[in-house]
């Protein structure tokens, strides 16, 4: 009876250490797999590309000189004390030959001058994306006389070494509105002026700039007046 119990107990003993034994290897595997899981979370997660910069298209600044250095937002000019108005086109992106056409529209929306430059940058012609197509079966007009085309690439009059500049990296073509003793101050031919941007006779843009009629000299005399009696 002894060596009975003896075994029995025995067996008791392994049964309780197999239990245990079985126990901590069912929580070994549960941890592995949880490890496991967590290491593989993120290749889950969805990463969104980054979203590309939009391409820059042309801009046009107004100066009273002919640098591009007066770069800024100024679109009004007191007629009076205007001796040109500097018109300077800035096309990114763009190389090769092109022409630009710059047109001039009067307040009452007639047309009051259209002025062509041809110019040349680096190598191969790269048009503007942005740029508005070309209307459906209408036949170009003829290009101009040479002599009426401006080379932005070749030495100008009045100081000006070339129509073609650099503003703030890229490219830019000059044209020259005469303002002072022209038709413009004549007729004193004063407010928002319409322009229309071309670049190889497809329409880029438009914008526009004002003209301040010059004070009457009656009022400027009054407002004198006013200022010595303060």
């Amino acid at each position: 009876m002894g060596r009975i119990r003896l075994a029995v107990m025995v067996l008791v003993a392994l049964g309780a250490l197999l239990g245990v034994s079985q126990e901590a290897a069912a929580q070994s595997s549960s941890g592995a797999v949880k490890a496991n899981a967590e290491k593989a979370s993120p290749s889950f997660v969805v990463r969104l590309p980054r979203p590309r910069p939009a391409p820059r298209g042309p801009e046009i600044f107004y100066c009273e000189t002919a640098d591009t250095s007066c770069r800024t937002t100024q679109d009004r000019f007191t007629l009076a004390d205007l001796r040109d108005l500097f018109v300077f086109v800035v096309w990114p992106g763009v190389s090769g030959q092109h022409v630009q056409t710059v047109q001039f529209f009067l307040p009452d929306g007639s047309t009051y001058s259209s002025q062509k430059t041809q110019f040349n940058i680096g190598g191969g012609a790269v048009f503007f994306a942005a740029m508005a197509p070309a209307a459906p079966n209408v036949v170009a007009p003829p290009a101009p006389a040479a002599h009426l085309m401006a080379d932005a690439n070749k030495t100008h009059a009045e100081g000006i070494s070339s129509l073609l500049m650099k503003s703030r990296g890229d490219s830019a073509v000059l044209t020259v509105l005469p303002v002072a003793g022209t038709y413009i101050t004549q007729r004193n031919l004063s407010g928002t002026w319409h322009v229309s941007v071309l670049l190889d006779d497809r329409v880029a843009f438009q914008s526009e700039f004002t003209l301040v009629p010059p004070q009457p000299v009656a009022a400027a005399a009054a407002k004198e007046e006013v200022e010595a009696r303060r």
